[in-house]
């Protein structure tokens, strides 16, 4: 079983990642790449959650919040397609930056408001189920997906440092 929450997480980590590396990038192939890769990486993981989060956003938490979150995907893809067209033009670290800084904004409400309070109003098997989903919709397009999380056992052994 899959927690939406971890894969979630790492979505965003690996594309601040790109991003960081995209904005320090230097002209030529491998920012071309790069600024592939970031598109693709964003897009799927943006209709994923456009197709699986999001209508239970709207539906547990509220349609405005799903809006909100559909509106700041929409400014993404702008993003992205202003980027990509600079790609070999001297502006192409503010693009970049701007880009990151939309996304950091929008992880961040995900994160510690919708994600945290979705779970709260789901029962554990929908949450899981989510998560599910969301690890086959990735899959299915090629993409990585996390290791589910193993559960703690009950009894905790301790290491004592000598």
């Amino acid at each position: 079983m899959n927690d939406p929450m971890t894969i979630l997480k790492a979505d965003h980590r690996e594309v601040k990642r790109l991003l960081t590396a995209l904005a320090d990038s230097e002209e030529g192939a491998e920012r071309e790449q790069m600024c592939s890769e970031v598109t693709a990486s964003l897009t799927l993981h943006m209709e994923i959650e456009e197709k699986l989060l999001y209508p239970l956003v709207a539906k547990e938490i509220g349609a405005e919040d799903a809006e909100e979150a559909d509106i700041e995907h929409g400014l993404a893809r702008e993003g992205l397609r202003t980027m990509g067209k600079m790609v070999a033009e001297p502006g192409f670290g503010a693009a970049a930056e701007m880009l990151k800084g939309g996304i950091t904004h929008h992880v961040e409400e995900e994160e510690t408001e919708l994600l945290p309070e979705l779970k709260q109003k789901l029962a554990r098997a929908d949450w899981l189920a989510l998560g599910d989903a969301i690890a086959s919709a990735k899959a299915a397009a090629g993409a990585p997906v996390p290791p589910p999380a193993r559960r703690r056992s009950a009894k905790r052994t301790s290491t004592a440092k000598k």
